[in-house]
Formats: C-alpha cells, structure tokens, sequence
C-alpha cells in the first residue's frame, strides 16, 4: 500500500460524516451491530474509525460499521483518524483493511481481491503479501467468483459453508447447479433438507466430475482433437494447472467432461479409421438402438484380459485361435485396446461338455438343500419372535428385563451391529450418507421417551436374531420367554362319533317336520 501522509485524531460529529460509495463491505449483520452499539453505550469507541475530509464532509474509509452502531448508540461523536488520501489510495486502503478483518465474508473478500488486481503493480503475490494471506487461499478466494448466481446466493446467505463454495466454484458453470445439489439431503424424519459436510460434495466431485488425465487414453498434448479448447497442458480446468488453488486434489484432474469426452470421441475415431481391423466392443450394456453398427455388446464376447476378479469364475482367461485386438468405444476404458475372443463356439471360452451325473454330489445337493429350507424356517420364526418382542416392549424395564437387555448388549458383534440397526430406519433411502451411528443418534435425539425401551430392545437383539453357533447363549429366546413368551395353543375338542352321528340325526328329523308341514299346507 502507498505511504500515507501524516494524520491527526479529532473528535467528529456523526453529521459531518458520511459512508464511502467504494466500502467492499455490503453485508452488515443486524444483531452483531446491536451488540456493538450496546458496547459503545457502555465503553465508548476504542478503535478510532478512519476518515478523508472531502466536499461532503469526512467520508469513511475503515470503520463503516463501527460508524452504524454509534448511531445505533445514539452517540453524538466518535474518535475520528483524518487523513488526506486519493481515490486510488482510499480504496486501497478499504480493500486491504476489509481483507484483514475477521468477520469479513469470503465472497466480498473475493471481490475486494479482484478490486486490487485491477490496481497498477498487484498481481497475487504482491496481492498475497499486502494481505497477510497465503497465495493458496488468494485463488480459492478469486475462484468463488466463478459461481454461479444461485449459489453466490446462497453463499453469501450462509446456507452454505465456504468449502462448498469453494469447491463448487473449481467446477465448469454447467456442473456447479449439479454440484449444489448434492449439498442437501432430506432424511426420513424431517420436513427440510439439510446441509451435509463438505467432505459428502467432495466426494461426489471426485466420483462424479474430475476425470484423471494420466489415465486419459489421448495425447494430451494434442490441442487437434479439440480445437476450441486446445491441449490439456494449457488448459485452466485441470488440478495440475493451478497447483495452488486445487492443492487438495491429488494428481492430474481433468474438471472439464464435455471437452474431456470430445477429445475421447476423437480419440477413438482416428484409431478406428488408422485400424480397420480393431474390433469394435462396448463394456457398458445400453440399448440397441444407441449401439453404432458393428460394435459388439457386453454379452458377444469373453474378454481376455479382465481382471481374475472379474472374469468368469474369477479365474484366468487363456488365448485361443479367435483372439482378437479390439478398441472399447463405450463404457469403462473408453479408448483403450485389449485382447478379446469373438467366437461364440470357442472350445476354450465356450466348452459344449455335459459333466457326468455324480449320485454322491446329488445326494450331498440334496442335503445341503435340506438344510437351508430348514434353516430358513428357523430364521422366520426367530424373526417372527423378534417383532413380537418389540410389540410388547414395556414402557419401562424391571430388574430381570433390564438384566437381558445388557446381556445381550455385552455378548453383541460390535463390527456391525449398528449398521443392521440403521438400516430399519434408513429403508430404501439410497441417498443417505449418514453413518450408522449418525442415523441411530439422530433416531434416539427425536423418539418420544415411552418408545426408548422397544428402541433398546432392537439395538441389543438384532444382532441376536441370526441362529447361534453351537455352544452360545440364545439371548433372543431368552428375551422371547421374558418379554413375550409365545401364548400357548388352545387344542380343539374333536367331537365323537356318538355325537356327530345324534347331530345329524336331529337335522333329518328337523327336516322331515318341515316338509310334512308344507306337503299338508
């Protein structure tokens, strides 16, 4: 900042000042003034505001809002630093100020930035150095004026922290409305979205929008394949670009996808025109109707160099007569060749062999089959008991109840338990982000209190509702014969013969009469 001339403090009347058209500061939090007015009434003004004599008066150049809680205090003077000051020097010396503030907000900081970039002799390093702040934070903070209206908006409303705001402003214009919208997630048990942490956007980002260049199947350096964006060594919207402003991001990310799929696309093109004989196969499945002619579907073929993992049977893939080299030109490594078997008759890929019939192995299929309708008999009704205990779960627990409840939570599998338990309450909600611990507290924080005991009972037994190993305590059968032992059944009386052949007698007799009665009619 320049060399400012002397100054002199002086005791102004608040009429004879007046605010400057040029403050960076738009933004004045209501409460947090009345809270200083109240100050000033009590201490008076410690910090004296600085001022320029003008035609007006005394324009502000620091001080603002300490300037509107003295009216608010209804104070009559204020300790006033006068100094003599050019435009050029008075609106240096406002955005400096406000940069250095606390309390300033990020995006008027941005602004106040951008303001001194366009001063003669600051870029960001001298920009960065008059500030006190890192080059780092000097880009995060001039990249928030990249967003989008809404969410500058919303930003600057405090609906969204500063990293979503930072993170959301790295991305293309197009894909900021999609980002904004992974900031909010509605849960189950309440009327109005709420923000999720950062860290749920970043991750979204980097699953959803960064592409890596070094895995890129295109050169790079070829500004051809799209002329309007040239190459990706110069490219803007790439972490490897601006190491600073994306130092959080690890290795080369390309945050431009259409121009990252035109390159690809192109990519792909010259290789087939280069290679007729590239067989052309897709390793994503989509409609006929989007397949281009000749290119073989997920199904048509047995790719050779898959991963054992994701190969048939998880084991090795051999070569065989029909190999062939092929170019994916959709779906996972779009623009990548690999070896593949197009012959659906292959004798290595696709053996016609039928296995003999082993009457030991269908005999072991047989019980083994046995076993598990059982087991699965054995699991409806432990479950059925399970819903039962819940039904009947007391509002309150006596001593021998409560006794159960903690044994069952001290013999309990602390992996997973919680996760089981979250899951009842989650449902089909394939958007939750929360952990299972978030959701269970989340879940106790809102539940009326003569629900906490069935709550309970559900956090300690539904580990317990799997069938026990041989030698363990069943304490879901335990809790059964406490909490809701099952009523016993009540056995219908069969009736004899004697009596049901006197019952039938009384109804032909019965009928007799009554037709004796119309035939005389």
């Amino acid at each position: 900042m320049s060399t400012l001339p002397k100054s002199a403090f002086q005791m102004l009347q608040l009429s004879r000042l007046h605010e400057s058209p040029t403050n960076p500061r738009r933004v004045f939090d209501e409460a947090k003034l009345l809270e200083l007015a109240a100050s000033l009434k009590a201490q008076g003004l410690i910090q004296p505001i600085v001022a320029r004599p003008n035609a007006d008066g005394f324009e502000i150049v620091a001080g603002a809002r300490r300037y509107r809680a003295a009216q608010l205090a209804e104070l009559s003077e204020i300790p006033t630093r006068v100094v003599s000051l050019s435009d050029e020097q008075a609106l240096e010396w406002q955005l400096i100020e406000n940069s250095q503030r606390v309390d300033v907000h990020p995006y008027e900081e941005a602004q106040g930035f951008q303001r001194l970039l366009e001063l003669p002799g600051y870029d960001v390093a001298a920009l960065a150095e008059k500030t006190g702040k890192s080059e780092s934070l000097v880009y995060a903070r001039l990249a928030l004026l990249q967003l989008i209206p809404a969410v500058a908006e919303a930003f600057q409303q405090e609906r969204i922290t500063a990293s979503h705001a930072t993170l959301i402003a790295r991305l293309p214009r197009d894909r900021q409305k999609d980002a904004f919208e992974q900031c909010w997630r509605k849960d189950w048990q309440e009327n109005e979205p709420h923000l999720l942490p950062a860290k749920y956007l970043s991750a979204w980002i980097a699953n959803n929008v960064y592409l890596p260049l070094d895995e890129a199947p295109f050169d790079r350096d070829d500004a051809s394949l799209n002329p309007d964006a040239g190459s990706c060594s110069a490219c803007p919207r790439r972490s490897g670009y601006n190491t600073s402003l994306f130092s959080d991001v690890s290795g080369d990310q390309c945050m431009d996808s259409d121009c990252y799929y035109i390159k690809l696309s192109a990519h792909v093109q010259r290789e087939v025109a280069a290679k007729p004989e590239l067989v052309q196969i897709e390793t994503a499945y989509r409609s006929p109707r989007e397949r281009q002619p000749g290119t073989l579907s997920r199904n048509e073929y047995t790719d050779l160099e898959a991963p054992e993992d994701e190969s048939e049977n998880g084991e090795y893939v051999p070569p065989c007569e029909a190999s062939k080299t092929a170019i994916v030109v959709y779906g996972d490594g779009a623009g990548t060749t690999r070896q593949v078997c197009t012959d659906p008759d292959c004798p290595v890929h696709h053996p016609r062999r039928v296995a003999p019939i082993d009457p030991e192995a269908e005999a072991r299929q047989r019980e083994f089959e046995k076993e598990q309708a059982q087991r699965k008999r054995l699991l409806k009704r432990r479950t059925e008991a399970f819903n039962r205990i819940l039904d009947n779960a007391p509002t309150t627990f006596n001593g021998p109840q409560l006794r159960i409840v903690l044994r069952a939570l001290i013999n309990i599998d602390a992996y997973d338990f919680t996760d089981d338990v979250a899951a009842h309450f989650v449902g089909d909600d394939e958007n939750n982000q929360q952990s299972a611990e978030e959701v269970l507290l989340s879940v106790v924080d809102g539940m009326e209190d003569d629900k906490l005991p069935a709550f309970a009972l559900r956090l300690s037994l539904t580990g317990h509702v799997d069938i026990p190993s041989e030698g363990e305590t069943d304490h879901l059968i335990e809790a059964e014969k406490l909490f809701a032992p099952a009523q016993p059944k009540t056995a219908t009386k069969k009736p004899s013969a004697n009596a049901t052949k006197k019952k039938a007698n009384a109804k032909t007799k019965s009928a007799k009469k009554k037709s004796s009665k119309r035939v005389a009619a």
